[in-house]
């Protein structure tokens, strides 16, 4: 990715920084998808920014990777967004979830050319409940649909769209799944160039996404001695 990016024409300009970072969004929820929570422009242009200029300083996409992944303490440019759940959102979650400490200790970096998507899937169950997406740079429709018995594997898309739900992600929006939105809706992005949705057409960018999760305690261990033995 170039270092020679206008920042402006991603993020905006940053008029009213702080008075923007001072308001709470309202975290939307969907009756049908229990645990689904949506915040649109959770984080400020500020926020925006550091995050996608520590991305590629540390170089987690360069040569041809799209995708890194970070297990137990995370970096500081990413470990903030838990104290930022914690203390400004915490309605994102149920208190069995903010209560474990870390509330994250992995950490999925995706990067998404022009048009690519994400097979429709669930996350892995050795991870917990409850999973935080950060969108940036570019806009996307997420779609949920009711899992599918293998939907932790990625062998098959899932083109059933009876009871699917698209969700516009815009740069800055922030995702959160837990309960039936965690395990019972698999989610995807469908490979296309354009999206529409309520009668308006979105062309797509180049779009990064971070995903935050915790491993389970055994899992934990199993990464310890994985990592160790490298």
């Amino acid at each position: 990715m170039s270092n020679n990016i206008n920042w402006e024409d991603l993020f905006g300009s940053d008029d009213e920084e702080v008075e923007e970072r001072e308001i709470l969004k309202p975290i939307l929820t969907f009756d049908a998808i229990p645990g689904l929570r949506l915040i649109k422009q959770a984080l400020s242009h500020e926020e925006q920014m550091s995050l996608t200029h520590a991305l590629i300083d540390h170089n987690y996409f360069s040569g041809n990777a799209n995708q890194a992944m970070i297990f137990g303490e995370l970096p500081d440019f990413i470990n903030w967004i838990e104290h930022w759940v914690i203390d400004r959102y915490p309605g994102l979650y149920g208190q069995e979830i903010l209560n474990r400490k870390p509330l994250f200790d992995q950490a999925i970096l995706n990067m998404y050319k022009k048009g690519e998507g994400i097979t429709s899937h669930v996350d892995l169950l050795r991870f917990e409940d409850g999973i935080l997406i950060i969108s940036l740079m570019s806009s996307c429709i997420m779609t949920m649909r009711p899992a599918r018995k293998d939907a932790t594997s990625y062998h098959a898309e899932n083109t059933d769209d009876n009871n699917k739900f698209d969700i516009l992600l815009r740069p800055g929006d922030v995702l959160a799944l837990s309960k039936e939105a965690r395990y019972d809706w698999e989610h995807g992005i469908q490979s296309r160039l354009v999206d529409e949705i309520d009668g308006q057409q979105i062309e797509r960018g180049t779009r990064i996404s971070i995903t935050l999760r915790r491993l389970k305690h055994g899992e934990q261990e199993m990464q310890s001695i994985t990592t160790s033995e490298r």
